[in-house]
């Protein structure tokens, strides 16, 4: 039975409790328990930095234990970007040492008067000042707590200055590397005043089935060791995808607007591993170690992955791996979503260029275009773009604005809507819509938005199958019907699997759900089958929707920006329009849902 650290920070009460036994039984764990809790206690017109809106840190059942990939933690509230309920996740070891320390959840509710910081050791549980590390980057604030408590082996999730001033994209940073940096979960964070949470734990998980677990675990790591795309992934991270699926028309460049550019080959990874060298390091339990270390300008930094590198690379159309790199550190520091800020950034860079907002070139550090007499150069500026996140982080000059996203950013400028590059209020990642019906189905239907780690667009390259929930086979990605079918059925199985608290990427490797359900109920002496596990992610999506609508979002807002109806003239989207208009009633009916998108 999970147990949940209730923190009030408007009290400084502690307490805690068990998980219900039938929210388990109901919800799995980890971000599915979270998503009950949050929808029963948070009343759906609560403001996102109201002290009512709980702020949720998660693991699951798999958290700590010898399954694979079972290291990542997950963070819920209502988000500030969208307005509606916002998650975020991540890698390394702070999940592990939670889940260590006895916790599944922890439950945040209130604003602290000041700054402060909590910290968790096994049990006991303190509430610190955090006055003097408030304004710090997320690297020097884990350094100084780690001192403060004289102890270099505890976990820390961390706020920067984005999260300090409400960035509306704010990333919450743990071990200074891994963000959960989707949804805002930094500036709730900032909003309650909370700076950090320090984590240290000695416990162990308790296993129901020894015997079962380490069968179920044998299987998941054979059918890893076999998978191709697991191979790729751990010599090259996630960084091939600048270099494999730019051909498909997958890489997003100049906002948007291109599938084609030659400067994505210098800021990908056969560019990287030329210039430098590569030591992998894998989160807690991971047989593929996708992430790694390179020595950069004589400091060890971690490599960026391929959402910055589209990001704040090819959508901005900055071909300087060197600059990526820097930026990389500098942003995690700051403590910002890249995916977020890249779109944002990226807006502005084509309102410019369109002449739609005046600003004074020299002064943001834009350069004299050598091809065009009398203009500046603005795709690829990287003095101006690099000015742009101190401003941001700090709410600045138009960096104020830029701190609310694009959506709000156009609304208050005035742009036209072809420049809402969002869904629901949430940046569209660096994997274009308009490559693949399956992509842009599910960023049409997701609870967050414009989210992309379901990502099952890999169905149409043979991976990410599952065989024995009917995923046996490839799926056409310009396609319908079995377009709707896979998005469904990979929206409730990694739902699920969410709830377990595994890594997605561990997921696009195994090709069935049977091992994962097996390993779930040997941890927890569950007797979940395939069908009710899948069941059950099902609920958790249905549960979120249910959320969101009560918030007033509607089938119309089951879409995206106006942009990705627009077909791109070359390249391999092969001109695509996501034919959303025939998608969505079909993916409503598989779903059992009404025409107005409601769910029973």
């Amino acid at each position: 039975m999970g147990k949940i650290l209730r923190v009030d920070l408007d009290t400084k009460n502690l307490s805690i409790e068990n998980v219900s036994p039938s929210d388990e039984q109901n919800y799995i764990g980890g971000a599915g328990v979270a998503a009950v809790i949050f929808t029963r206690e948070v009343p759906a017109n609560t403001l996102p930095y109201d002290g009512k809106n709980l702020l949720i840190f998660s693991v699951g059942p798999f958290c700590g234990t010898t399954v694979p990939f079972c290291g990542r933690h997950f963070v819920m509230a209502k988000s500030p970007l969208t307005g509606i309920l916002g998650e975020s996740s991540a890698g390394g070891f702070f999940g592990k040492e939670l889940k260590s320390a006895g916790f599944d959840h922890i439950v945040i509710k209130g604003i602290s008067e000041n700054p402060v910081f909590l910290w968790i050791d096994n049990e006991k549980v303190e509430i610190r000042d955090a006055s003097d590390i408030w304004n710090f980057g997320t690297i020097k604030t884990e350094t100084t707590i780690k001192q403060l408590l004289n102890d270099d082996k505890i976990k820390i999730a961390s706020i920067g200055p984005a999260g300090v001033n409400l960035v509306k994209y704010a990333a919450i940073i743990s071990e200074t590397q891994h963000a959960a940096g989707r949804c805002g979960m930094g500036a709730i964070m900032g909003s309650k005043k909370l700076k950090a949470i320090a984590v240290k734990g000695s416990g162990q998980v308790n296993i129901e089935n020894e015997e079962d677990l380490k069968t179920a675990v044998k299987t998941i790591r054979e059918i890893v060791k076999e998978n191709p795309l697991a191979d790729v992934m751990k010599e090259t991270g996630t960084l091939a995808h600048m270099d494999n699926y730019v051909s498909m028309g997958d890489v997003p460049i100049k906002n948007f607007t291109l599938s084609r550019w030659p400067g994505t080959k210098k800021i990908g990874y056969y560019a990287l591993k030329e210039k430098y060298k590569v030591k992998h390091y894998a989160c807690f339990n991971c047989p593929v170690a996708c992430r790694a270390f390179i020595n950069f300008e004589g400091q060890t930094v971690a490599w960026p992955e391929y959402e910055t590198l589209a990001m704040m690379g090819s959508i901005l159309m900055v071909n300087d791996l060197d600059a990526l790199i820097k930026w990389n550190g500098i942003l995690n520091d700051l403590g910002i979503d890249t995916i977020s800020l890249g779109g944002t950034i990226g807006t502005f860079l084509e309102a410019i260029e369109r002449k739609l907002i005046n600003l004074d070139f020299k002064e943001f550090g834009f350069e004299s275009d050598p091809e065009k007499p009398g203009e500046y150069q603005i795709w690829g500026a990287i003095t101006a773009i690099e000015k742009l996140f101190q401003m941001i982080s700090m709410r600045e000059g138009i960096g104020d604005d830029l701190a609310e996203g694009v959506r709000i950013f156009c609304r208050k400028r005035n742009l036209p809507g072809d420049l809402e590059t969002h869904g629901k209020g949430l940046e569209v990642p660096a994997h274009e819509p308009r490559c693949n019906n399956m992509t842009a189905l599910d960023y049409a239907t997701s609870s967050r938005g414009a989210y992309h780690c379901y990502e099952p667009l890999h169905l149409s390259s043979l991976a990410n199958l599952k065989i024995d929930i009917g995923l046996d086979k490839q799926v056409e990605r310009f396609g319908i019907d079995d377009v709707v079918n896979a998005v469904v059925k990979i929206q409730n199985s990694g739902e699920a699997y969410s709830a377990c608290g595994g890594c997605i990427f561990g997921f696009w490797y195994v090709n069935q759900v049977t091992p994962w359900m097996q390993s779930l109920n040997a941890i927890t002496g569950q007797s979940y089958t395939i069908e009710s596990w899948v069941q059950a992610g099902e609920r958790i999506f249905s549960l979120k929707r249910k959320f969101n609508m009560e918030c007033g979002i509607t089938k119309e807002d089951d879409t995206l920006g106006p942009r990705f109806f627009i077909p791109i003239t070359k390249g391999g989207t092969k001109q695509n329009i996501p034919p959303l208009d025939k998608l969505l009633p079909k993916y409503y009916n598989l779903r059992g849902w009404d025409s107005e998108g409601n769910p029973p």
